[in-house]
């Protein structure tokens, strides 16, 4: 059989085994993306479909179906005829259907993806930020920024909820930064601005890399950070990550510390703090500070491809513990990819997650007849990959809710995640 294409004789099992190694449904050779792309335009569109439901816990046992669509646009500008080094990422996210994240015990959101945009709180957001490479060493960045997108790129255990984990503990990075507040689902807790404004310096040196960041401690998908920043405080960040090969397999070691001057509850003074509110005396404290170490090991590599493979990961932090209203977390677990051949594309992973909260926030909460407990959790899943470009998940996960009344919870998902 052969398709005709203005002039050009294209046979229809080129075009089958195309589709099948393409990284995306849309990105065929020489078609309108690779055109794009030699002006330095890379526009992607991801869709991702999640069913998710409860199968044991304390009722209500149902499922909800929803999921979400992500736009993103990258410019090079030296490839536009404009100045070397210059980029400009953009993301806009829009959710659709519904989460089980809003009628679980959990203190984590089970779905990171359809946690923060969502029809509850923001249907959808955009993000911006621009990179300025100075050379191949130093790179300065600005902007507002998806946390969870950044994740993604985590060797081992990845993030953002797309492809690998889904839980939030696993999907986003803990920074202990963010101001402790009441109102959205993405405050139960903050444990992390998902959506960050600021500025970030890159080195890249023989010893490591490093990084040095200055952001708003809020979450900037609120609005009113863009339109009044840094109006609660500031906060600071450095990283050190060291490449280091065991047995000749590739690691990376990162160790990560932060302060802000931003105020939040004081959970030494927590009795009586929601009279307090009401009456628009809330007691307050100033500073937070975190530390934290990440490992990602591996085990397994691919002789053709290095970032293929599989192995260990473990992320351990500690903070002031008040404000912070989690004073420690752990999580540990093995994940990557199946390298049996013609599985390269499918990713597993089976992990560990605990988040230790602040005896001050427990006891404070407990003294309102509000009962909770620090929280953890098993997540497992596998990915297989229908082709690079359709990715379909099971997903299971076992969580001890920090809710008390509460029983554990079996949470299962199926999840679909397209590339146009």
């Amino acid at each position: 059989m052969i398709v005709v294409f203005v002039g050009k004789q294209v046979h229809a099992e080129d075009l089958i085994g195309s589709l099948a190694t393409q990284s995306s449904l849309t990105d065929t050779k020489d078609g309108p993306k690779a055109q794009l792309r030699t002006f330095g335009v890379q526009p992607d569109v991801w869709i991702t479909q999640i069913c998710q439901g409860i199968m044991s816990g304390t009722p209500p046992k149902n499922t909800y179906c929803g999921g979400k669509i992500d736009a993103f646009l990258r410019v090079d500008a030296e490839k536009l005829g404009l100045w070397k080094g210059f980029h400009v990422f953009t993301q806009f996210e829009q959710y659709t259907g519904n989460t089980v994240n809003n009628i679980t015990g959990t203190l984590l959101p089970v779905s990171a993806i359809q946690a923060f945009v969502q029809p509850k709180y923001y249907h959808n957001t955009l993000t911006l930020f621009i990179k300025q490479e100075v050379n191949e060493h130093l790179s300065v960045s600005a902007g507002k920024v998806n946390i969870m997108t950044l994740a993604a790129k985590t060797p081992i255990l990845g993030g953002g909820g797309w492809e690998t984990f889904m839980n939030r503990a696993f999907a986003i990075p803990k920074t202990g930064i963010g101001i402790t507040a009441p109102g959205t689902l993405a405050d139960r807790v903050i444990v992390a601005p998902t959506y960050t404004l600021g500025a970030m310096v890159d080195l890249k040196t023989k010893v490591g890399n490093f990084t040095f960041s200055v952001a708003d401690p809020r979450n900037a998908e609120d609005p009113r950070v863009l339109q009044n920043p840094f109006a609660r405080g500031v906060a600071f960040g450095g990283g050190y990550t060291l490449p280091l090969k065991l047995a000749g397999l590739q690691g990376y070691h990162n160790v990560r510390v932060a302060y802000s001057d931003a105020r939040g509850f004081d959970l030494d003074d927590f009795s009586g703090l929601r009279a307090r509110i009401l009456h628009g005396q809330t007691i307050t404290k100033k500073g937070y500070w975190f530390a934290g170490y990440a490992l990602q090991q591996y085990l397994v590599q691919s002789e053709d491809d290095p970032s293929v493979g599989w192995g260990l990961f473990t992320n351990v932090s500690i903070s002031d513990g008040n404000p912070n209203p989690v004073k420690w977390s752990l999580l540990a677990g093995i994940a990557g990819n199946n390298l049996i051949e013609g599985r390269e594309h499918d990713k597993w992973g089976v992990g560990y997650y605990h988040y230790g909260l602040s005896q001050l926030l427990i006891d404070g909460l407990e003294a309102g007849h509000i009962y909770r407990r620090s929280e953890g959790g098993v997540e497992c899943f596998y990915n297989f990959a229908i082709t690079p470009w359709v990715q379909l998940s099971a997903d299971l996960q076992v969580i001890d809710p920090w809710k008390v009344e509460k029983t554990r919870e079996t949470i299962g998902a199926i999840r679909l995640f397209t590339k146009l």
